[in-house]
């Protein structure tokens, strides 16, 4: 049996979530020359983005549980990872148009932050499913398997650890999508990731047991969320492949001036 910890660890795992994210950024952004202060503003955005975010997991979440049933509804601190996307990206959308769009510092610099944050995003997620698997919540079906664990939220009954499963898929996923990110340059990592994770998250959930109330009759909440990720990611990569030239992420000029001076040797 994986040991109660006798308090909620997870706000303390998601905060070194968001930290890694941030470490991520800055690396990138040293790498490929970026602006001083750009990389602050980002982090400052995100970081209301998922203080909000968090806000709309627990709302989300009621809400399922409302619709499940209203006359037997009561509230829950209870949070869904889809739930704070939808919440964290709205915000961040509104904030960049409102406080970074129209800054000079900031002109060009979203396509290279959305380079890295398709490999960031998996492994600040694989941080926040190692949160899951200590709370010992998201767990999956009772299993008599070799595979089974037994939490302190499942007494007596060994479960699927799917939360773990995820932290390992989310790993491999996000660690070849920074090397992709560092070596290529490419904003395909982003819609790599949403498409990935969508299948894998519609295919998890088939082995989920814990809790997660009603949303669209025949789907949990998180596989019609996993439905919109994948055709939200499968949309925006064919924006990147049809406008080839525009959404390409551009190199900074410093490095353009050398290897044009490389090239005249």
């Amino acid at each position: 049996m994986l040991p109660d910890i006798g308090f909620d660890i997870y706000p303390i795992i998601a905060v070194l979530a968001v930290f890694l994210a941030f470490v991520l950024v800055e690396v990138y952004f040293k790498k490929i020359n970026m602006k001083k202060g750009v990389a602050t503003g980002y982090e400052i955005l995100i970081t209301v983005s998922a203080g909000i975010g968090f806000l709309t997991a627990i709302l989300f979440q009621n809400l399922y549980d409302f619709i499940e049933n209203p006359s037997d509804y009561h509230w829950t601190w209870a949070m869904t990872f889809f739930g704070g996307v939808v919440g964290g990206v709205v915000i961040f959308i509104i904030g960049y148009n409102i406080f970074l769009r129209k800054n000079p510092k900031y002109a060009g610099t979203l396509p290279q932050l959305l380079t890295i944050a398709g490999g960031a995003a998996p492994l600040a997620h694989c941080v926040g499913r190692i949160g899951c698997t200590l709370d010992g919540c998201c767990y999956g079906a009772p299993t008599d398997t070799i595979f089974g664990i037994e939490f302190s939220t499942t007494p007596g009954q060994k479960v699927w650890p799917t939360q773990l499963f995820e932290a390992i898929f989310l790993a491999i996923l996000g660690t070849i999508l920074v090397i992709i990110a560092f070596k290529f340059r490419t904003r395909k990592t982003l819609p790599i990731y949403m498409m990935s994770y969508g299948v894998w998250r519609f295919l998890i959930e088939f082995l989920r047991n814990d809790h997660r109330g009603s949303f669209i009759p025949g789907l949990t909440p998180s596989q019609f969320w996993a439905i919109v990720l994948f055709l939200g990611g499968l949309a925006y990569l064919i924006l990147i492949l049809k406008f080839k030239d525009k959404y390409i992420v551009p190199y900074p000029q410093n490095e353009v001036v050398e290897e044009k001076k490389e090239e005249t040797k």
